[in-house]
C-alpha cells in the first residue's frame, strides 16, 4: 500500500512539474494528492507563534528589490516567507535525507539546510536559520522531525526574523510555488501578515497575470527576468502614498445576522486590486485589459451592472471626498487635478505621492534621504506640508523610519520605527505646531485610522506576555488623554464607521471565511450574511465602501470573481 502511494505521488508530481492542468480544472479529490508536503512549523499559526509573510512569485517585494536580492530567480521571490521569532522550531515537510548544511551557494544566510525528498522528486531549502543545524549530509529525517531553528537574515533577531522556505527540483535548477505543494488554507493564512502593500505586483500590460497566490510561475534559476514592468501597480517603493483618511461616518444601527446578502458582480475572473469610488458606494473601479494591449480603469455600477472605461490605468490617488485625484508627473513632481473642471496643480514632492486633507486645502507627503531597504539602517525621513497648489511648503517632522497620514484638517498621525522594531506614534497638532506622543509598542503592525480620525487600530505580535498579542484600538480624540483597548478577537479588520469594525476571525484551520461587526461602544458583535453560501476572501484583500455598508472582495471559491457583501434591503 505504501509503495502504491509513493508511485501515485510521484506520478502526480511528474504531472505537476511537466504541465498539469490548473487547479481550477481539477476536482478536490484530484487536488488533494498533489499537495504531499506538510508545514515547516509544527505549532499553530497566530500572533504569538508565526504568521504568513511574503508569498512566492511576483510579489511587490520582488519587484522593488529583485535586482538586489532575487536576480537569480528571474526577479521573482522564489520561496515563501513565514514571520516568526528567532528560535522557533522548524520541521521536515516530508521524509527525506539531508543534502547540504550551510552551503551558501544557495544563499539564505546566515545558515541554511537543504533536504532531498527522493520519493517526491523534490528538494526543500530552509533559509535564514539561527544556527548551523545539528544534522549531517546523508542523514535520514522524518516528516515532522525538528531540523533547525528559525533566525534572521540580519543576524539580530530584531531585524527581519523569518523562515524562507523553497521547494526546488531535484537538480536545484527550478523553484516551484510551495502553495501548490503544501496542504494549508492559504487564503486564511494570508488574511494576516506583516506586509501592508498588495501581495503581488500588477503588470498593467498584462493585468491578470501572476496576481493570485496560486497563479505563479515556476522559476528557472538565472533565466530571463520576468518582472521588468514599465507600467505597474503599486508604484515603485518610495513613491507610494500614505492611505487617505476616510471622512467621518457613523452608522446608527447594527445589522442582524440576516440583514446582509452576498452578491456576485463579475463573471470573468475580474479583477485584482478592485477598489471603491471614494464618493459613491454604488460604484467600483477595476483595472483590466488584454495581454500586451495595456490596461484601462473601468467603472462598474452596482445598480445597473454596467461597466465602462473611464481612464488609462493605473488609478490615481483620490482625495477623501473623491473631488481631486493625484498622480505622479515628471521630475519628482506630482499632479493634483480637480475632477469637476480639470484644474491642475504641479507640486514638487521629490517623487513621493502626497495625500489631501479632508477639506482639500493641504497636501502631506514624506521624503526619504535614501532608498528604504529592509534590513538596513532606516534613513532619515522628512515630513512636509503645503497648500493644495504647492505653496507654503514646510517641514513639520524629521526622524528616521517615519510615516505620516492625515487624521483631520488639524491633525497628522506620525509613526516612527526603530531598529528594535519599536513603533512610536505621535499626533502632530498643526495649530500648536507640535507633536504629542501617544505611545510606543514593539512589533506593531497593520496601523489603520477610523473614519474621521479619532481612533486608530493595529495588532501586536510576539509579545513577552502572550496575552498581549492581538488587535488594539486607541482613542486619540484627546491626544493628551488617550485610551487603549484590546479586542476580544484576533483577525483581519476594516473600519465600518467611527465606532465599529468589520472583522474576519483568524481561523487558519478553516478554508471559508465569515465577516462580523464589532461595536466599540456597546460591545455588540454580530455575524453578517448567516444565510449566504460559503465564500473565501482571496489573497487577504478586501475593502469597505465609502458609506461603510458594503464589502468588496475576490472570491477564491469562484475563480477570483468579485463579490459584494451588502444590506439585503
Amino acid at each position: 500500500m505504501q509503495l502504491k502511494m509513493v508511485l501515485f505521488l510521484c506520478g502526480c508530481m511528474t504531472l505537476l512539474i511537466s504541465g498539469r492542468p490548473s487547479q481550477a480544472q481539477l476536482s478536490p479529490e484530484q487536488i488533494q494528492p498533489l499537495k504531499p508536503l506538510g508545514m515547516p512549523m509544527a505549532i499553530e499559526p497566530g500572533p504569538g507563534t508565526w504568521l504568513f509573510g511574503q508569498a512566492y512569485g511576483n510579489t511587490t517585494g520582488a519587484f522593488n528589490f529583485g535586482d538586489r536580492w532575487y536576480r537569480a530567480g528571474q526577479g521573482l521571490h522564489f520561496g515563501i516567507d513565514f514571520g516568526m521569532p528567532c528560535g522557533t522550531p522548524l520541521v521536515a515537510v516530508a521524509d527525506g535525507t539531508v543534502a547540504y548544511v550551510d552551503d551558501m551557494g544557495f544563499g539564505s544566510a546566515p545558515h541554511n539546510l537543504v533536504l532531498r525528498h527522493d520519493a517526491l522528486e523534490l528538494t526543500t531549502l530552509y533559509g535564514h536559520l539561527l544556527q548551523t543545524p545539528t544534522l549531517e549530509p546523508g542523514e535520514f529525517v522524518q516528516q515532522g522531525q525538528v531540523v533547525g531553528l528559525s533566525g534572521d537574515p540580519d543576524e539580530t533577531c530584531s531585524g527581519r526574523p523569518h523562515l524562507h522556505l523553497e521547494v526546488r527540483s531535484m537538480d536545484y535548477s527550478r523553484a516551484y510555488n510551495p502553495i501548490d505543494l503544501i496542504e494549508a488554507n492559504w487564503h486564511s493564512l494570508a488574511l494576516i501578515g506583516p506586509y501592508s502593500l498588495p501581495l503581488f505586483q500588477q503588470n498593467l500590460q498584462n493585468p491578470r497575470q501572476w496576481i493570485t497566490l496560486e497563479q505563479q510561475p515556476n522559476v528557472q534559476f538565472w533565466g530571463q527576468v520576468l518582472n521588468r514592468y514599465t507600467n505597474t501597480y503599486p508604484v515603485a517603493s518610495g513613491g507610494q502614498s500614505a492611505p487617505s483618511v476616510s471622512l467621518e461616518r457613523r452608522i446608527s444601527t447594527m445589522p442582524s445576522e440576516t440583514d446582509y446578502t452576498l452578491r456576485q458582480v463579475t463573471t470573468d475572473r475580474c479583477c485584482a486590486n478592485a477598489t471603491w469610488n471614494p464618493a459613491d458606494a454604488n460604484t467600483l473601479y477595476v483595472v483590466d485589459g488584454g495581454v500586451g494591449t495595456g490596461s484601462s480603469a473601468f467603472e462598474l455600477n452596482l445598480l445597473t451592472e454596467a461597466r465602462r472605461p473611464v481612464r488609462p490605468a493605473p488609478l490615481p490617488v483620490f482625495s477623501p471626498d473623491g473631488a481631486y485625484e493625484i498622480e505622479p508627473f515628471v521630475n519628482g513632481f506630482s499632479k493634483v487635478r480637480r475632477r469637476a473642471d480639470g484644474l491642475e496643480y504641479s507640486v514638487d514632492t521629490s517623487g513621493s505621492l502626497p495625500t489631501l486633507n479632508p477639506s482639500n486645502t493641504s497636501l502631506l507627503w514624506t521624503v526619504s534621504a535614501d532608498e528604504i531597504i529592509p534590513g538596513q539602517a532606516r534613513p532619515q525621513v522628512d515630513v512636509y506640508l503645503s497648500d493644495i497648489d504647492g505653496e507654503n511648503v514646510r517641514a513639520i517632522f524629521q526622524q528616521a523610519g517615519t510615516g505620516a497620514m492625515w487624521l483631520s484638517d488639524e491633525r497628522v498621525l506620525l509613526s516612527t520605527r526603530n531598529e528594535q522594531r519599536e513603533t512610536t506614534l505621535y499626533v502632530y497638532m498643526l495649530d500648536a505646531d507640535r507633536a504629542v506622543e501617544i505611545g510606543t509598542w514593539r512589533e506593531l503592525r497593520g496601523l489603520s485610522v477610523a473614519p474621521g480620525g479619532e481612533r486608530l487600530s493595529f495588532y501586536l505580535t510576539w509579545q513577552d506576555d502572550p496575552a498581549a498579542n492581538g488587535v488594539y484600538v486607541v482613542d486619540i480624540a484627546q491626544p493628551m488623554n488617550t485610551t487603549v483597548q484590546q479586542m476580544p478577537w484576533f483577525g483581519s479588520w476594516r473600519w465600518r464607521d467611527a465606532d465599529s469594525l468589520y472583522y474576519v476571525p483568524y481561523r487558519p484551520d478553516e478554508a471559508h471565511h465569515t465577516v462580523r461587526v464589532a461595536h466599540l461602544l456597546t460591545g455588540a458583535d454580530v455575524p453578517l450574511a448567516a444565510d449566504a453560501p460559503p465564500f473565501t476572501i482571496a489573497d487577504g484583500h478586501w475593502r469597505v465602501s465609502a458609506d461603510g455598508r458594503r464589502i468588496l472582495f475576490q472570491n477564491a471559491d469562484d475563480n477570483g470573481n468579485l463579490y459584494v457583501l451588502e444590506p439585503s434591503r
